[in-house]
């Protein structure tokens, strides 16, 4: 390795100062030259006596030029060791290296290339570390929303299953109380009728039955649309209701028009006079329902 140009003044410039100072220190002042002590004070150049205070000048300033070298010569030590400079030494003797081979990059290119391979890895997994993260947050986030999404359908398939319940429930006991009001209208038409049979037997106990007539006789108009309202212009119509034939006779009112048996089993010409009867009798008030839908 060559030595650095400058080094190699500072150390001549150092030595110089050294053997300056030393014959300086050694020899009277007679031995320094008159060019020397021209700036002597008047009346001193033909004293004997050496002027020491030229002397501690000297001294003083070959201690400071000393001083300056050695600083110089430190900071140079200190920067020999940073690795600006131990890269250039390194590039210096790569260069003078006769066996170095051809096209092999100095070593301070190696170590910035390395260095720039070691920052680019970093930035890789750093980012890829980033990206990871960011997708642990979304599949979390994605589990949360399907957890929340299962969560709220199981709830509404619970308060379906609790509103089927619910009216399946209203719906059972509505259809029980239904049969119970229809079991209960029925037992109450059977006992009017039994009152209403009894009570005609024994104020006519010898009546006769009144003949019927046998010739069809069907009732068009008004009738007919009473008859759709009440049996559907059935003729043979007998739900359990209590209710009898087309024009759904009570059995109490038939018998007491003087007909006997069942309204349903007498022929359509017996029931139209029947009905012919009871609204001469009464009026369209014995169908209530059917007389104010149809307005009669």
């Amino acid at each position: 390795m060559r030595k650095h140009p400058l080094i190699a003044l500072i150390a001549f410039a150092f030595l110089a100062v050294s053997i300056f100072i030393g014959a300086a220190s050694a020899s009277s002042f007679n031995s320094i030259p008159a060019r020397a002590v021209t700036h002597l004070k008047k009346g001193e150049t033909g004293s004997s006596a050496a002027p020491t205070w030229n002397i501690r000048w000297l001294t003083t300033a070959a201690r400071k030029r000393a001083t300056a070298a050695a600083q110089a010569a430190a900071l140079i030590a200190s920067e020999k060791n940073s690795p600006a400079w131990q890269g250039r030494a390194a590039d210096q003797a790569a260069i003078h290296d006769v066996a170095r081979p051809t096209g092999v990059p100095l070593p301070s290119l190696w170590h910035a290339a390395i260095l720039r391979a070691a920052a680019a890895h970093a930035a890789a997994v750093a980012n890829a570390n980033a990206q990871a993260a960011l997708q642990a947050q979304q599949q979390q986030a994605a589990l949360q929303a399907q957890q929340q999404q299962a969560a709220l359908a199981a709830q509404a398939a619970q308060a379906a299953r609790a509103a089927q319940a619910a009216q399946a429930a209203r719906a059972a006991q509505a259809a029980l109380a239904a049969r119970a009001a229809q079991a209960a209208q029925q037992r109450a038409k059977a006992a009017k009728a039994t009152e209403a049979a009894q009570f005609s037997q024994s104020t006519n106990p010898a009546q006769a039955p009144v003949a019927h007539v046998t010739t069809p006789s069907v009732l068009g108009g008004a009738w007919l649309s009473l008859r759709m309202c009440e049996s559907g212009d059935n003729y043979s119509e007998d739900t359990g209701n209590g209710y009898y034939g087309a024009y759904q006779f009570a059995l109490a009112t038939w018998w007491g028009l003087g007909y006997s048996g069942l309204p349903n089993e007498a022929p359509p010409a017996v029931q139209d006079q029947a009905a012919e009867q009871l609204q001469a009798r009464s009026g369209w008030r014995q169908w209530p329902a059917c007389s104010a839908e149809l307005g009669l």
